[in-house]
């Protein structure tokens, strides 16, 4: 006679085995073999403890006070790409068993990611305001006029309304905020200028600067790591000021109301950290 406890997980399959209409077991005289249908569900059984495993340790690590799970994260690409990974670094550093997924979408994008629970962080440029979020200026950076070497404008340091009216210009299209801010503040100037391409990636922008295309507004953060911090020559770029100047505000946005959870908090935290560090070249000149 088998022991209660084999005799219970046999009744246990025998039930498993009614509700899905298969059987598990090939079972001759004393000994049981898995069928087919058995293997397969064995397969799917040992991931489904598994996450049960991880989902209790996740659960043992916030009662003990650890940082760990996952941090979802939504970005613009100027952000994503020259702020951003520091950051993750020192999560990484700091805090092992955190797990971070970047998700990279324009501004309105990210925020209704925000909204919708889809992502726990967001760092946006220029936001529209929503009383559902709080949204903290963590950057203030201005947007520069950019050319390439063979331009007439190459080595400026200064450039006004007058002198920008009629410029062959590669667009950032109004998809993204920085496209939104710069045709605003052409606008407000009363400028035009001649928009001889367009575009919604900032690198792609840029390179078409370096080929002679023509010329394009970038946020400092883009070109900053091609200057060095005395303005010095790379030969291919020149960064030149607007005067009236032309900012743009890199911001953090979480919910209003909700509580974070712990990793999300030491996350935002890295973020203050960070920006209060940023140090970007300031300086006009070649890049």
């Amino acid at each position: 006679m088998l022991p209660v406890k084999s005799q219970t997980l046999l009744g246990q399959i025998r039930k498993l085995e009614n509700e899905l209409g298969l059987r598990l077991l090939h079972r001759e005289g004393g000994d049981s073999r898995l069928t087919e249908a058995g293997r397969i569900f064995t397969r799917y059984a040992r991931k489904v403890l598994s996450t049960a495993e991880k989902a209790r340790q996740a659960m043992d690590d916030l009662k003990d006070g650890c940082v760990s799970g996952e941090i979802r994260i939504g970005t613009v690409d100027s952000v994503g790409i020259y702020f951003l990974p520091q950051v993750l670094r020192n999560m990484r550093e700091k805090y092992p068993g955190v797990r971070l997924t970047v998700l990279y979408r324009n501004s309105n994008e990210i925020l209704q990611a925000l909204l919708s629970n889809r992502i726990d962080v967001a760092l946006v440029d220029n936001p529209r305001p929503d009383r559902h979020l709080r949204l903290e200026t963590i950057i203030e950076e201005q947007v520069s006029l950019v050319c390439g070497r063979i331009h007439p404008l190459f080595g400026r340091e200064c450039i006004k309304p007058k002198d920008i009216e009629g410029l062959r210009v590669i667009s950032l299209s109004n998809d993204t905020a920085t496209g939104r801010l710069v045709q605003s503040y052409l606008s407000r100037l009363g400028i035009r200028v001649k928009s001889v391409a367009s575009t919604d990636n900032i690198q792609t922008a840029k390179k078409m600067v370096e080929v002679g295309f023509g010329v394009t507004f970038l946020p400092d953060m883009i070109t900053s790591p091609d200057i060095s911090c005395q303005g010095k020559s790379l030969g291919r770029l020149a960064r030149i000021r607007l005067n009236p100047a032309c900012n743009r505000h890199i911001v953090l946005a979480t919910w209003r109301r909700s509580r974070t959870g712990r990793s999300t908090n030491s996350f935002v935290e890295e973020i203050r950290k960070h920006s209060s560090q940023w140090t970007p070249c300031t300086e006009s000149g070649a890049v």
